[in-house]
C-alpha cells in the first residue's frame, strides 16, 4: 500500500525525512489486531497489540505485529518495540515510566494521531504530530470521568 504523495516528504522536517527515506519502523499501539485498518489504541500501555509499520522513501513497506501480553512492568512492551528496531512511536496518550524508557533508549515519541493506523502513518509523514512533552503525559492531566483519554 503505497502512502506516497507529491512533496510528501519535504513536510517531514530534517532528520525525519532521512530516516524516511532510509526506512523507519514506527509503532502504534492499536485496538485488537495490528493491521493498517487497526483503529488506533488511545493510551500505550491498554493496547491490545502494536503494529510495526516500516516506511521506506514515503512508502509503506511492511507492517507485523507484537502482542501486549500482561507485562509485568511498564518498560517491557518499550524494550520489546526497541528490539524490533523501532525508531518512532505514535501514540494518544502514555504515562510517565514508558515514556522515560522510550527517551532513554533514543525512540522519539509523537503525539497527534487518531483513526486508524494508515491514519496515524500519514499523520506523521505530513508532519502533523508532535513531539510528546512530558506535560502531555497520562497522570498529568484526566478528564471529567477520571481518565486520560477515551477508547
Amino acid at each position: 500500500m503505497s502512502l506516497r504523495k507529491e512533496n510528501k516528504l519535504e513536510n517531514v522536517e530534517g532528520q525525519e525525512a532521512t530516516k524516511i527515506m532510509n526506512g523507519t519502523k514506527i509503532a502504534i499501539p492499536c485496538v485488537g489486531q495490528a493491521s493498517l485498518q487497526a483503529q488506533v489504541s488511545s493510551h500505550f500501555g491498554q493496547c491490545d497489540s502494536y503494529a510495526i509499520v516500516t516506511v521506506e522513501e514515503g512508502e509503506i513497506k511492511g507492517v507485523e505485529q507484537i502482542l501486549n501480553g500482561g507485562h509485568s512492568d511498564c518498560a517491557s512492551p518499550v524494550r520489546a518495540l526497541a528490539e524490533k528496531e523501532v525508531s518512532v512511536m505514535l501514540v494518544e496518550g502514555m504515562g510517565m515510566r514508558p515514556y522515560l524508557v522510550f527517551k532513554e533508549l533514543g525512540i522519539e515519541v509523537r503525539s497527534g494521531i487518531k483513526g486508524t493506523v494508515s491514519e496515524a502513518v500519514e499523520s506523521y509523514l505530513k508532519g502533523e504530530t508532535y513531539a510528546m512533552a512530558q506535560d502531555g503525559l497520562c497522570g498529568q492531566h484526566t478528564s471529567a470521568n477520571g481518565s486520560c483519554h477515551q477508547q
